[in-house]
């Protein structure tokens, strides 16, 4: 794969846009789809079904919100599979079920055509400056083939095994980052109401526990902060996320009791019409139930 390769692209949203400007930035040409039109990055062309996207490309990249969203647009009439050639790749970026993951790849199978799976780790703001942290999973040779493209979206490339475990690993990635949100909502309000500033300790907890990493600082800030809004990953999305971790271990037989309390205080979060918040927003739930505001 060589830049002024021609890609298709599908899903032009938050995190989507900036990646296919990248690509494009990169000497890529790209072949742009998105269910609103008028998205498209400057250089990219703007088509009006995935199929069309797919046509021509050796590549076509998937960044959608859900598996519904990803299957209508890879298996539906006008999606990636009628319009991808044969020994195609579709690089699907998207956080989705292990289960889909195996069906699109047999999907593509069966039309002599590969699936990669290959979610990404970082924020839209990571996204647009190339810091993204991609963990493909599919055949060799097929994942070998994209690192040209996983080079001009991000700046690590962790190899995962098939699709579906690459799906499974993004999955319990977002339960561990879940996790630290509820942890540093509960720290953090506990020791709000012991008169302690929330900020301070979290920039003395996050030099001492973390060595100041930027995920688990960034987010320790976020809480101690209250700063939920503007989302870079909505709340609606982590339950989504978390809804599928359980949904994979249920099928795996595998207890998650924090997961499932995580789900309870994103239901929760949600029910006050907090649609808007970022996911840390799930723990303005802890702070509540500590008889604190939800924002300071």
């Amino acid at each position: 794969m060589m830049a002024g390769e021609t890609i298709g692209f599908c899903g032009l949203g938050q995190m989507g846009r900036p990646m296919a400007a990248n690509l494009v930035a990169a000497g890529f040409s790209v072949r742009a789809w998105n269910r609103t039109r008028g998205k498209a990055p400057e250089g990219a062309q703007e088509c009006d079904t995935p199929r069309e996207a797919a046509r021509g490309a050796r590549i076509v990249v998937s960044m959608l919100a859900d598996d519904t969203a990803v299957q209508s647009v890879t298996l539906g009439e006008g999606g990636i599979v009628g319009g991808l050639r044969e020994g195609g790749t579709h690089v699907g970026m998207s956080t989705i079920s292990p289960a889909l993951s195996q069906r699109l790849h047999e999907a593509h199978k069966a039309a002599r055509q590969h699936f990669v799976a290959a979610p990404v780790f970082g924020r839209p703001d990571a996204a647009a400056a190339r810091k993204l942290r991609i963990v493909p999973g599919g055949d060799e040779q097929a994942v070998a083939q994209c690192k040209p493209l996983f080079d001009a979206l991000g700046e690590g490339i962790f190899p995962m095994g098939t699709a579906p475990q690459a799906s499974l690993a993004k999955l319990c990635g977002n339960f561990m980052i879940a996790s630290l949100i509820e942890s540093f909502g509960e720290g953090f309000a506990l020791a709000e109401k012991a008169g302690i500033d929330p900020m301070r300790l979290s920039e003395t907890l996050s030099r001492i526990l973390f060595a100041d990493a930027p995920l688990p600082k960034g987010y320790a800030n976020r809480i101690a902060a209250t700063s939920f809004e503007p989302a870079g990953f909505a709340l609606a999305l982590g339950l989504k996320d978390i809804s599928l971790a359980l949904r994979a271990a249920e099928d795996l037989r595998v207890p998650l009791p924090l997961a499932s309390l995580i789900r309870d205080n994103l239901i929760a979060a949600l029910a006050k019409a907090r649609d808007k918040w970022d996911w840390g927003g799930l723990a303005s739930t802890v702070r509540e139930a500590a008889g604190l505001p939800a924002r300071r």
